[in-house]
């Protein structure tokens, strides 16, 4: 069965490399951002929100970073650095769609990989505890 989609998810798991396996593998984004070396690109995609929404947008958030100041966010606003939505800074804007009975989202590539063509569409497969894979991220709807 289809997940429905529309509403706020968050980022549940990201890739990690195992240096005893020598493989990326799937880690609980608490574990993560637990790491004293969490970068500031993990601790931001980490933290992110996604919004599904019905007429097809998904947007992407993430919490301004705490040690911000007003000051510092307002100048950022107002030099176009960021742009701010719900609360949060707006990280990105895509869409998705219902096909043959699959949920899809655009990923805006498109071209060739290795000799195949690819995109922009890209299934969002349902993996473990109804969390839904998208892109590099696996995420899980928000209680």
């Amino acid at each position: 069965m289809m997940t429905n989609l529309v509403g706020k998810w968050r980022v549940a798991q990201m890739p990690d490399f195992n240096n005893e396996t020598e493989r990326f593998e799937w880690t609980n984004v608490e574990v993560l951002l637990s790491r004293d070396d969490a970068d500031k690109d993990t601790r931001l995609m980490g933290r992110m929100q996604i919004v599904f929404a019905e007429d097809g947008t998904i947007t992407l958030l993430t919490p301004i970073p705490e040690e911000a100041t007003q000051e510092e966010v307002d100048a950022a606003v107002k030099s176009g650095q960021i742009t701010l939505k719900d609360g949060m800074m707006l990280m990105g804007e895509n869409h998705w769609k219902v096909e043959g009975g699959k949920n899809m989202a655009d990923t805006g590539l498109e071209g060739e990989v290795m000799g195949e063509k690819v995109g922009p569409w890209e299934e969002l497969k349902e993996v473990e505890d109804g969390m839904i894979e998208m892109a590099m991220l696996r995420i899980a709807r928000m209680e």
